[in-house]
């Protein structure tokens, strides 16, 4: 077998047994359909990565069909509602691991439970506010499910920041800003070099044991990872835990799971 060098990228190709199902994440509706055809396959399920994602920059705020900002609802319900569902395959599929792909936007996140949409008035809408708090969210709500699977379930839920990788985001942007970012993104990540630190959270030993350690020590936020695939923390907003349960508990509110219903989607050690 040949070493490869730290650092280096390397293609592999390989032939794969691919089925695509369909799934909307701006559709609660569409997500539960998902999870029961999942589930109604009885598989395991070894590793759930939720890497879908948008930032609508300078695009206006809008909703979708359930009434939820679209960011919050993309990046952070609709994932959230989907873990919670698959958590009867990972437990299957155990030990298993949720990768939930987050950003350093999570610094700058701040969060309201009970105004998610960002339409009381108290903070103005921008496409930032809505992304940067929908990536704090994403955060609470994988330390909260952290803590709530216990140790001998195997199952552990992760973060990690990709870092600054080139993508069609900016496609909403004017002509001079798209300019500007494809410039800089000389110096930023390719698809392939920002999927590193997020295949390195899904299959490395060590985040397993990362997580366990964190765990021993009472540690109630999740396992943050960096593009460099190394530990990092997040801001301190991230480890307001009061906070993250108001807000788990909003969510339970707004997917339509009770408490009980969540304590029966848990793994049973």
């Amino acid at each position: 077998m040949h070493e490869i060098e730290p650092g280096k990228v390397v293609e592999f190709f390989l032939a794969l047994d691919m089925k695509v199902m369909e799934l909307n994440l701006l559709s609660l509706s569409s997500v539960r359909a998902f999870a029961a055809a999942w589930e109604a396959r009885k598989e395991p399920l070894h590793v759930l990565i939720n890497n879908a994602g948008i930032f609508s920059m300078s695009a206006p705020q809008k909703f979708s069909e359930d009434e939820l900002e679209e960011h919050m609802q993309v990046n952070y319900v609709a994932p959230a509602l989907l873990t919670l569902l698959l958590l009867p395959s990972l437990s299957r599929g155990s030990p298993a691991r949720v990768v939930n792909v987050n950003s350093d936007m999570q610094w700058f996140g701040v969060l309201d439970p009970d105004d998610l949409n960002l339409t009381c008035g108290k903070r103005k809408y921008s496409s930032v506010a809505a992304y940067s708090g929908s990536k704090l969210a994403q955060i609470y709500f994988s330390s909260l499910l952290e803590c709530k699977l216990r140790s001998g379930s195997g199952i552990h839920v992760i973060c990690v920041n990709p870092g600054i990788v080139k993508t069609n985001v900016i496609r909403t942007l004017p002509k001079v800003v798209q300019a500007i970012y494809n410039f800089i993104g000389c110096f930023s990540l390719s698809s392939l070099e920002g999927a590193r630190s997020v295949l390195f959270c899904a299959t490395d030993p060590q985040v397993v044991q990362y997580a366990d350690a964190l765990k021993a020590k009472g540690w109630p936020v999740c396992s943050y990872y960096s593009s460099i695939c190394k530990p990092n923390d997040t801001s301190k907003h991230a480890q307001n835990m009061n906070l993250a349960l108001r807000l788990w508990e909003k969510t339970a509110e707004i997917i339509g799971l009770s408490t009980e219903d969540i304590e029966k989607l848990l793994p049973i050690c």
